[in-house]
């Protein structure tokens, strides 16, 4: 039993020869077995240990705890590197519990522990982070979430190696050793680990799994049940991990990201026929991005999905910190950053009026039709129409007619009728924040013209724009109103 430990660290092959292993190191029974078992194996396998000691200051007995670890660190000649944490402030800071609030601080302070090692000459791909989590912490952690609520990816449980925020390898070496193998290492090494007594109450969820309810279903259900649960959560990993790699290729296709902007656009024209789970993957990974990954929940991917297969173009949805999902058709935009989501508001009338300074209308009569091709790019976008017609309805008001963006009022005639230009541009699929930048030519409220433009969902109208059916050049025709958009000169 005395190697049993240790064997199965060297058998998993998690610490690789010449690493530099950075341990946390509570001074408990776990931290204490991970510590001492890679000492063990330290110069068979050249290894570089420096301890890391977070104090939180939660209990009274911590001061005492961080000496004990001082101490252990010094008899076996281990680097120590201590560090002082106010969870309560930070818990009342970020709103969170003092749990979730000495997690942070724990993964931060490991993280700049490793930034200060690479920028010492280690390489970053020969540095780890070993958390001492173990096979009943990961049966525990897998009944906490199916109880709390979690999809397949929290019943996966912990992950035996993954990447920290700041883009440091963290593994778990014991991850598949039961505690009572590290509490028999413990006892046959006469080791003197630090003993938390908080661990033995009931106060927290995590106690009460530990303590009553995992004893309780290994009494009258299960006696099992740990390992059931352990196994459960390997299933469920490789299902996840098969339905992420699917999810993560498809990623690249139908995700933007502007960094400056701290923004992400989801394009859903393809992924709406997706099935669900690969979609909740790729939803996962946007998330992530926002920084908000540890806020998600049933209720929430619930939430997006109906944004994204929702009939309804036009939708919002107010995420955790303060992010915003903003659908307009076919693209998701998922940011924090107000100007963005400011500048998606419909403007107000007089921040509707467009300074054309790049393009200008030319009008002109001709006495036949023109023909002409609209890919000259001599010629730019044109329109033509029956100029009697026209001068019928609006006698000598030729020099009338206007390019400006779109007003209240504003309609188009179609065929049997008219059609009013907000009705248009929801109907072509035309986004929300960017109808006012389509360009009409008009004569008072009637659009003879709205010009060509990349947002309509149509590729005619995307390469010609649409042409009023009033005024249509026919066989009687024999006066031309020519218009057409050119470069100012």
């Amino acid at each position: 039993m005395k190697n049993n430990v240790i064997d199965k660290i060297i058998d998993d092959g998690i610490i690789q020869r010449g690493m530099t292993v950075i341990v946390g190191f509570s001074g408990g029974p776990d931290s204490l077995c991970l510590l001492h078992s890679l000492a063990q194996i330290r110069e068979l396998y050249d290894l570089n240990i420096v301890a890391v000691h977070v104090n939180h200051k939660l209990r009274a007995a911590a001061d005492a705890e961080a000496m004990n670890a001082a101490n252990i660190c010094e008899r076996l000649d281990i680097e120590c590197a201590m560090f002082d944490a106010d969870c309560e402030s930070m818990a009342r800071d970020m709103k969170v519990s003092t749990e979730e609030a000495g997690r942070n601080i724990r993964y931060s302070v490991f993280d700049d522990v490793a930034a200060e090692l690479e920028e010492s000459g280690i390489p970053r791909d020969r540095i780890c982070i070993a958390l001492a989590h173990n096979a009943d912490d990961q049966s525990e952690t897998v009944l906490f979430r199916l109880i709390r609520g979690t999809g397949v990816h929290g019943l996966a449980g912990m992950p035996s190696f993954r990447i920290s925020e700041g883009g440091y390898m963290i593994v778990r070496p014991l991850l598949e050793i039961p505690r009572a193998d590290i509490e028999e290492y413990i006892r046959v090494n006469k080791l003197h680990p630090n003993m938390d007594e908080s661990n033995e109450g009931t106060d927290y969820t995590r106690n009460k799994i530990r303590n009553e309810l995992i004893p309780y279903i290994e009494k009258n259900y299960n006696p099992n049940i740990r390992q059931v649960l352990r196994r459960f959560a390997e299933i469920a990993d490789c299902d996840d991990s098969f339905i992420q790699d699917i999810a993560l290729s498809e990623c690249d296709r139908f995700l933007t990201r502007d960094e400056e902007k701290e923004a992400v656009f989801l394009d859903i024209s393809e992924i709406k026929e997706y099935p669900v789970p690969v979609n909740t993957r790729i939803i996962t990974a946007i998330l992530t991005m926002l920084d908000i990954e540890n806020k998600i929940t049933y209720d929430l991917l619930l939430s997006i999905h109906k944004l994204i297969y929702s009939e309804n173009p036009s939708a919002r949805l107010d995420l955790p910190g303060g992010c915003k999902a903003i659908r307009e058709y076919d693209r998701i935009t998922f940011t924090a950053d107000a100007s963005i989501i400011d500048s998606m508001q419909t403007p107000s009338q007089s921040e509707m009026e467009l300074e054309i300074d790049s393009q200008i209308l030319k009008r002109g009569e001709y006495d036949s039709i023109i023909s002409c091709n609209a890919s000259d790019d001599n010629l730019g976008a044109y329109a033509a129409f029956d100029f009697d017609l026209f001068n019928k309805a609006y006698p000598g008001k030729a020099g009338d007619i206007v390019l400006r963006s779109r007003r209240e009022g504003d309609y188009i005639a179609i065929a049997g009728g008219s059609k009013k230009i907000q009705d248009f541009l929801v109907d072509s699929k035309v986004r929300k924040n960017e109808r006012d930048n389509i360009l009409l030519v008009c004569i008072g409220s009637e659009v003879l013209w709205i010009l060509p433009n990349e947002e309509f969902a149509n590729e005619m109208h995307r390469l010609k724009g649409k042409f009023s059916q009033n005024f249509q050049i026919n066989q009687d025709t024999e006066r031309v109103l020519f218009l057409e958009v050119a470069e100012k000169i």
